[in-house]
């Protein structure tokens, strides 16, 4: 039997129509790639969900966008406590450790989103740590990888303890051990030299004598701790501890104390503000047996 050359044309036209209708609808609602948080604070309990994605990728640059749920994954978190100044810190590390970034990203708002500029290195996957304070629920630390292709530090990582002191800028910043107990509470004591004498221009960074950021480097599990100062030393050679409340200034000698850590290599950065507004870190390998 002879096709219809009506009926033709008019399913030539409805496949059209239906066609055009779904590209528009696909093209008004392109959709984007999020990625779900991996909760990574050492000791921790997750009672949000976090959810990560980029927006305006440009090459090696981008926006990095979080956002975060109650736990029923739908109601979004609109109400932050703030956390040494600010209602997020963002710490982006490289795969091979090799950099390290402390961000302070903006905050929609309206939707509960926030956003950071980041422009990556080629060749390389990015970690990168959410911590914040939803109200209510206590500090919540989701990890995320930026860039999931093929990487070339995926090689095996080789580490050692580091030397005890590390230079940043015109400061050298010594701790008293890179090797510490496992699952012990410790303290450990931090001073900051320049031009080989106890640094006198040191000032508080976001609200704290220094911050000093540990991942893991085999299970990328994050402790942010924030030390104090050591006071004056006493005639039998102890210090006094002082909250930054007691004093204008931070340093050069400090002390914090560390949650029990699992055994393993720490890399470790020591953050802190000097001559000036001017912010220097200073990074560490610490084992931990």
């Amino acid at each position: 039997m002879a096709s219809c050359p009506s009926r033709r044309l008019s399913g030539l036209l409805i496949a059209a129509l239906s066609a055009s209708i779904a590209g528009g609808t696909a093209h008004a609602n392109p959709g984007r790639a999020e990625q779900p948080g991996v909760f990574a604070l050492l000791g921790g309990t997750p009672k949000i969900v976090s959810r990560f994605w980029v927006s305006h990728p440009n090459g090696l640059s981008g926006t990095l966008k979080v956002r975060q749920f109650q736990l029923n994954g739908t109601t979004p978190i609109l109400n932050y406590d703030l956390d040494m100044e600010h209602l997020m810190h963002l710490v982006i590390v490289r795969d091979d450790f090799a950099t390290f970034a402390h961000e302070h990203p903006g905050f929609d708002t309206q939707t509960g989103t926030f956003w950071q500029d980041f422009t990556k290195e080629p060749n390389h996957r990015y970690y990168i740590y959410a911590d914040t304070t939803p109200h209510g629920a206590g500090q919540q630390v989701f990890r995320f990888t930026l860039d999931d292709a093929p990487s070339v530090a995926l090689v095996r990582l080789a580490f050692n303890p580091s030397a005890r002191d590390a230079g940043a800028g015109p400061y050298v910043v010594r701790l008293s051990k890179t090797t510490l107990p496992a699952n012990k509470p410790k303290n450990l004591n931090i001073t900051v030299l320049k031009g080989g004498e106890p640094a006198n221009d040191l000032f508080p960074y976001l609200g704290a004598a220094a911050h000093v950021v540990f991942i893991n480097t085999s299970t990328l599990a994050y402790v942010h701790v924030h030390p104090m100062l050591r006071g004056a030393r006493s005639a039998q050679g102890s210090t006094v501890n002082m909250p930054m409340s007691a004093v204008d200034k931070a340093g050069p000698f400090m002390q914090t104390m560390l949650p029990p850590l699992p055994a393993g290599y720490y890399k470790v950065w020591v953050q802190i503000m000097g001559g000036g507004d001017n912010v220097y870190t200073a990074p560490f390998t610490i084992l931990v047996r």
